[in-house]
């Protein structure tokens, strides 16, 4: 694209950014139309808050219209997964049905409110800030864009691992609407239905709902239900006003609501870790009520349904739920033909709560839950943000600004968690066991910021992007500890007695009945606040390629970046508020985007260094109020990460589409020194070590170097290969499917002992999808699928207390799925 054109794109386009799609295709899902294909389609990305071709944006992203994503087959988030490179999105680290994404191995294990993810999900310009409910289900898309690497100049919150941009189909003038059904095995029943409606020449509506129903495809073989089912809604309403040519106003309602069973976990015993805990219960509660170990109740479930990878053991089942509302008001106010003043004002409430089986077995061990005890109480998140962009040009179009200003506060208030071990009749001697703990706590987060990047055409085919963004944080987190009301413990006239504060072993009266429903007493109360800010710049050389030889357009660019995630304070309940830094990530990139051989093949390459400074890290403590490990976020040092990701897609031949996507990394951890929970003798304190007593086992925690360990959700390779063939025929266009991903090396560790056990390391993931499409016309469409169809078992995750317990749990991917699906449009 020559200067001429480069102007004249962004004075015109500039203004309505939501109004433009992604790709000159049907904005509605159904792929293709009968008509040849010779040249690849030029796919229009706003990833840099302006309008330009994907192979001329400087950045790396991956874009997906409507369409291409129904070629795909992909419906949800998590349906990413295979089809970008470098995105690692799992349904939850443990039980719960979150969003935990990572990009090029960024991203948060833990989703509670005192620390945010690395990578921002944004709908409509609207920055979520939970994974609750950010597994998102969303039907009538105008685009979907994957940016990889730090994003610190342009977005609302400045993230270090990159940014996921999802664009819905706003309101127009022409009565128009899609509706759609799929069936499947497992249960499956979905739907989904768009409405657009125009009042008048300045009025507008837009309906979009989807409905997702599913059994569950893990048996629990405690209670006989399946597990990681599916029910889910969600609706987005939309209104645009236009009360002059200049001025557009959209206001966006959206709600959703989950309600479904959490994901159990297969045990695993790892032979070589101790667990000096479950070590501690044997003694105390399991052995003398069962009469076996803790162990042995793991390999049973490790040995359930005869080592069937979905067939579990779990006592406490449990459930996740959540409910998203949202609104939102978008102003866009062309002040001339070149400059545009944007204003984005949201708010968004989210409440969920989850049950957690952290030990995996039969017995109750160690249990987390906000659903099923005494002082429940889920999270409850408000958000609200204000963000004011200024988008123009100025030099004769040589020049192209974005300048902004955003403010984002949200509260979480009174999130309770409960953690049990028990109930246990026959302890030790004859005592009742039990041990809880609860704890409330409270967060308020604020961000401001003031951004902004400007582009310079400084001579043909060469720009220049120079960024800068100023950041604000504080963070407020309060904690209140509860504990077990032993007055409250029966149900009969003698109250029981603790035999010591915090051992959990209790003397039971002649009339002892367990109450379910006891109370609790109030603890210790910790909270504090931290304040951050950040200056991270950007600085971005391009070139740009116009019909040289083969090449018939492209660019080349280098790129100097900055990310930031602001430090806050530990979720640990370890006595006192612990702080942990901010994390920084500093990426150098070099990419090529190529359009070439009469745009028949399109080649696009980037190449990353990025040193990462405090990366954010979950670990395990001791909860000193009830000697049980409690989760805490502290700072790993120094960290590397380089790789190639590569993007190709290709017409061989007239209407074959063939599509390859890569990428190779380098994860390293350059310094990570954490502390290690190990059983000790007591009054032998090894060196660097400090020792807890626990009941009656002495515990080590030990300063241990870590940085020989994988990184987490980074993949060594990953590989995804797609064939499409569209056939014309008398009755309409049949396209074939057939699309296959590898990752290899992927690590799902979680402490020292399980990353050092290799068992949560992925060393293949593989997976088939087939897809067959009919478009008898324009209006209707009817297609078969299969996913994992080689019926592949492979890890995706888990939640591995190995140190602690000796064992851990995995979670294994989804089954073969098959079914067919219909839509008609109009």
């Amino acid at each position: 694209m020559n200067k001429s054109t480069h102007s004249n794109f962004a004075g015109k386009l500039i203004p309505r950014l939501a109004a433009i799609p992604l790709a000159i295709v049907s904005t509605v899902a159904i792929p293709a139309t009968a008509q040849t294909q010779l040249v690849l389609e030029e796919v229009i990305v706003t990833a840099r808050k302006r309008v330009e071709s994907l192979q001329e944006s400087a950045v790396a992203v991956s874009a997906f219209s409507a369409a291409k994503l129904a070629e795909a087959g992909a419906s949800t988030l998590a349906d990413l997964n295979q089809l970008v490179p470098n995105i690692e999105v799992q349904n939850g680290n443990g039980s719960g049905g979150v969003a935990n994404i990572y990009i090029r191995g960024i991203g948060q294990r833990n989703t509670e409110p005192n620390l945010d993810s690395g990578v921002g999900i944004y709908i409509d310009g609207v920055y979520l800030s939970r994974a609750d409910g950010a597994l998102l289900d969303v039907n009538d898309l105008q685009s979907v864009q994957v940016l990889r690497g730090p994003q610190g100049t342009l977005f609302g919150k400045n993230t270090t691992g990159g940014a996921l941009v999802f664009n819905t189909n706003r309101p127009t003038e022409v009565f128009e609407g899609s509706a759609g059904v799929k069936v499947g095995n497992y249960g499956t029943k979905d739907a989904n239905l768009a409405i657009n409606v125009p009042i008048n020449d300045r009025w507008m509506t837009r309906l979009s709902m989807v409905s997702k129903k599913s059994d569950g495809y893990i048996e629990n073989e405690i209670d006989g239900d399946d597990y990681v089912d599916a029910d889910r809604l969600s609706a987005i309403w939309q209104l645009r006003w236009l009360p002059s040519d200049e001025l557009t106003l959209d206001l966006n309602a959206n709600w959703s609501k989950t309600a479904q069973k959490a994901r159990p976990q297969k045990c695993k015993v790892l032979n070589s870790a101790g667990g000096w805990q479950s070590e501690l219960f044997d003694i105390i509660y399991i052995r003398p009520n069962t009469g076996r170990t803790y162990l042995d109740f793991c390999r049973d479930s490790e040995n359930a349904g005869n080592g069937d990878p979905r067939v579990v053991q779990s006592d406490i089942g449990g459930d996740y739920n959540a409910e998203t509302k949202g609104l939102s008001f978008t102003a866009d106010w062309e002040l001339n033909d070149t400059t545009s003043l944007n204003s984005i004002t949201a708010w968004r409430n989210t409440e969920a709560a989850q049950d957690d089986e952290l030990d995996h077995t039969a017995v109750p061990f160690l249990h987390r839950t906000q659903n099923v005890h005494p002082s429940r109480g889920g999270r409850d998140t408000d958000q609200f943000s204000q963000e004011f962009q200024l988008i123009g040009e100025a030099l004769n179009g040589s020049v192209q600004y974005v300048s902004g200003l955003y403010y984002f506060e949200e509260q979480t208030n009174a999130s309770s968690t409960v953690s049990y071990i028990g109930p246990y009749d026959n302890a030790i001697a004859g005592f009742f066991g039990f041990r809880g703990d609860s704890n409330i706590a409270s967060t308020d987060n604020k961000s401001a910021a003031v951004y902004t990047e400007i582009d310079w055409e400084f001579a043909e085919s060469w720009r220049l992007t120079l960024g800068a963004r100023y950041t604000w944080e504080t963070r407020e987190y309060k904690e209140i500890a509860l504990l077990v009301d032993g007055a409250t413990l029966s149900t009969g006239s003698n109250p029981v007695t603790e035999v010591q504060p915090g051992a959990g072993l209790w003397i039971k009266g002649a009339d002892f009945s367990f109450n379910p429903d006891y109370n609790w007493t109030q603890g210790d109360t910790i909270e504090g606040d931290v304040s951050n800010t950040d200056f991270t710049p950007k600085a971005t050389i391009q070139y740009i390629f116009d019909g040289e030889g083969f090449i018939n357009s492209g660019s080349t660019y280098f790129t100097y970046s900055e990310g930031f995630r602001s430090g806050g304070l530990s979720e640990a309940a370890t006595g006192d508020i612990e702080e942990f830094d901010p994390e920084t990530v500093t990426n150098l990139e070099l990419g090529l985007k190529l359009d070439m051989w009469e745009n028949r093949l399109r080649f696009n390459v980037a190449a990353f260094h990025m040193s990462y400074q405090d990366q954010q890290f979950t670990t395990v403590v001791i909860n000193p109020n009830t000697g049980s490990p409690s989760g805490a976020t502290i700072n790993v040092d120094e960290s590397t990460i380089q790789g190639i990701e590569l993007e190709t897609t290709f017409l061989p031949i007239e209407n074959l589409e063939l599509t390859l996507n890569a990428s190779i990394n380098d994860g390293k951890f350059d310094e990570f020194t954490d502390t290690q929970l190990t059983s000790g003798t007591a009054g032998a304190v090894p060196a660097g070590c400090e020792q807890n007593d626990v009941g009656s086992i002495a515990v080590n925690a030990c300063t241990i170097d870590r940085s020989a360990e994988n990184m987490v959700r980074l993949p060594d390779k990953s590989l995804f290969l797609a064939a499409q063939y569209q056939i014309i025929t008398p009755i309409g266009a049949i396209i074939p499917r057939l699309q296959a991903s590898w990752k290899y090396g992927v690590e799902y560790c979680f402490d020292a002992s399980s990353c050092a056990s290799d068992l949560w390391y992925a060393d293949k993931q593989y997976n088939v999808d087939a897809r067959l499409t009919w478009i008898p016309d324009e209006q209707w469409m009817v297609a078969f699928y299969g996913t994992n169809l080689t019926n592949e078992d492979y890890i995706i995750g888990g939640t591995a207390l190995a140190d602690t317990s000796g064992v851990g749990g995995i979670v294994f991917n989804p089954p073969k799925m098959y079914g067919a699906e219909l839509i008609f449009k109009w």
